[in-house]
């Protein structure tokens, strides 16, 4: 998949379910997907019907306040919540509460939630920011298809196709007989099955994608939608060869085309090679981790509808104790179980912590708080590897679940630190335990920083931040553990554009960095508070640290070449 994206023979045709999204999503998030796209230039194609279907469903949508009814649902369900609670409760409900803890807990969590939704009952959809958006970008892309030869084959073969279940669409369209027997089926008529309006709408994409391919002599076709449920599309193998070249569980992020569909465009487009059908989510990943396309707002908006089921979480927990004797070696950087504890739950979960796809990775970081009652130094020093390791991907559940287990007060002492422990390998040191240019989510950073005087985790900090990266120290902007200061900004610009920023008298950016290096947004204009994000996400400092010396509210343009600068232990730059 990544060759093929690669590839300048590539076509790679964008279904309408996709540019939809755009105005379901935040703007930053429907800049990040468009963006990702347009860097892949002209391989990118979309259909002339699934311009169509965006233009129609977007003149259909909504400009009102869609959350406001909902915010208002929800304080009172909250309230009535509250009352009915309180009629039941009393001093034998439970073991760890009193009634008045409870009514103030509850009170605070209630306030809470009516404060957060009041903050945003009002938003407003940025459909016009999406259409400002979205509209060049199709006009850009959108291909010149013959749409009457088009017409004319739907109208002779699409029922054909259905009735026979030819992908691709059939399960939007068709004809199905009476159930009850095959004497009454045939003499009854036959019912329409599927959508009512636009029944055509994936075969005729198809057909314009397979002349254009044909046209244009492309080698690699890639649909890329989010219709991906119905089955008439592509499978999902429930196995697939992972990195290492052993059978993994698919968490439903490797989608394959089905037969007919390969077969047919293969029949069409004599010099095509490969066909993929992909999702967003897949799209995203590949944008990701091998384009080096900035997409956290994107991965965030696609899990935006996650639903995880988190078990109740042990209520006798340990006394937070003393935290006992830590070790931290390279040793702990090799993801394998002691042949004892294979079989055991917790391995499977970090097993699936690993694997491709944020559904699959979400629901195993649901799991952990659960399993880590009990578990061993080695198999939480993996926690928190694999916690973070999944947050670097973006997946929403294990970033909470890092968060929720460094700040569980509930948690043994003992078991917080092995795994603050190994949520600090992943982030700094590389699979043989040496030094590396450190990585981890900002929510992740931030509760490593915050809890780095607590005195009862401290050793875990002292054990692999100080003792190992302290006498080079220097390389990093801020370290974890560390007294905390505040990290003053210096801001350069000239006429609106940004021309360097500067940290300790360091400058932090270059204005010809390789590809690998530029600035997300190089080439656009981005507000000060978010440049100020991406250097805390850059060189690993919580976005509090960050202070800008002078004025604050205003907006940059990024030059289109500038980066950040080459920094790490394997560099020797200083940074303070």
């Amino acid at each position: 998949m990544v060759d093929a994206l690669r590839t300048e023979t590539t076509r790679i045709y964008v279904d309408s379910s996709v540019l939809l999204h755009c105005y379901e999503m935040s703007r930053s998030a429907c800049e990040e997907l468009l963006s990702a796209l347009e860097s892949l230039g002209g391989r990118v194609r979309v259909p002339v019907w699934c311009a169509k279907e965006t233009w129609e469903n977007s003149r259909g949508l909504s400009s009102k306040k869609p959350l406001l009814r909902i915010a208002g649902q929800l304080n009172k369900r909250m309230a009535d919540f509250r009352n009915h609670s309180l009629r039941y409760v009393d001093e034998r409900t439970f073991t760890d509460l009193t009634v008045d803890q409870y009514t103030s807990a509850l009170d605070g969590a209630v306030t809470n939630l009516e404060q957060l939704a009041k903050r945003v009952e009002k938003i407003e959809p940025s459909h016009d920011a999406a259409n400002a958006r979205l509209i060049p970008f199709i006009a850009a892309h959108c291909l010149n298809s013959d749409m009457i030869g088009i017409y004319s084959e739907v109208q002779t073969t699409a029922e054909t196709r259905f009735a026979h279940e030819v992908p691709p669409g059939y399960g939007d369209g068709g004809t199905k007989n009476n159930p009850e027997g095959e004497d009454e089926a045939d003499e009854a008529a036959p019912q329409q099955k599927g959508k009512k309006r636009n029944r055509y709408g994936d075969l005729i994409m198809w057909l314009e994608a397979l002349a254009d391919c044909r046209e244009s002599t492309g080698q690699h076709l890639v649909i890329l939608t989010r219709d991906n449920t119905k089955g008439d599309w592509a499978h999902k193998p429930e196995r697939v060869m992972g990195d290492e070249g052993r059978p993994q569980q698919n968490g439903g992020l490797i989608t394959l085309p089905l037969p007919m569909l390969a077969q047919e465009a293969k029949r069409r487009c004599p010099d095509l090679q490969t066909v993929h059908v992909i999702t967003l989510e897949l799209f995203t990943q590949v944008m990701r981790s091998s384009f080096g396309a900035r997409v956290s707002n994107l991965a965030r908006a696609l899990q935006s509808g996650t639903k995880v089921a988190r078990p109740p979480r042990p209520v006798d927990r340990q006394d937070a104790g003393p935290v006992g004797e830590l070790q931290f070696g390279s040793s702990d950087m090799m993801f394998e179980p002691a042949e004892r504890d294979a079989d055991r739950p917790i391995w499977q979960v970090l097993t699936d912590l690993q694997a491709d796809g944020w559904s699959i990775r979400n629901e195993a970081a649901a799991l952990l708080p659960e399993l880590v009652v009990g578990a061993t130094d080695d198999e939480l020093k993996q926690v928190g590897r694999g916690l973070l390791s999944a947050a670097n991907e973006d997946a929403v559940v294990p970033i909470e679940t890092a968060v929720q287990l460094i700040e569980d007060g509930a948690l043994s002492t003992h078991a917080r630190a092995n795994i603050i422990v190994g949520l600090l390998a992943e982030a700094y040191f590389d699979a043989n335990g040496e030094p590396k240019k450190p990585a981890a989510h900002p929510d992740i950073v931030s509760a490593l920083f915050e809890h780095g005087d607590d005195p009862q985790t401290r050793r875990a900090y002292e054990l692999t931040v100080e003792e190992r990266l302290g006498p080079m120290r220097r390389l990093y902007l801020a370290l974890p553990g560390e007294t905390a200061a505040d990290i003053r900004l210096q801001v350069q610009v000239r006429s609106g554009q940004l021309v360097g920023v500067q940290a300790n008298d360091k400058e932090l950016l270059e204005p010809n960095a390789p590809p690998a290096r530029r600035m997300s947004r190089a080439g656009g204009q981005i507000p000060l508070n978010e440049l100020v994000a991406a250097i805390a996400r850059e060189f690993v400092v919580p976005e509090v640290l960050l202070e800008v010396e002078g004025p604050a509210g205003y907006d940059v343009t990024i030059p289109e070449r500038m980066g950040f600068i080459a920094w790490g232990p394997n560099t020797g730059e200083q940074l303070r």
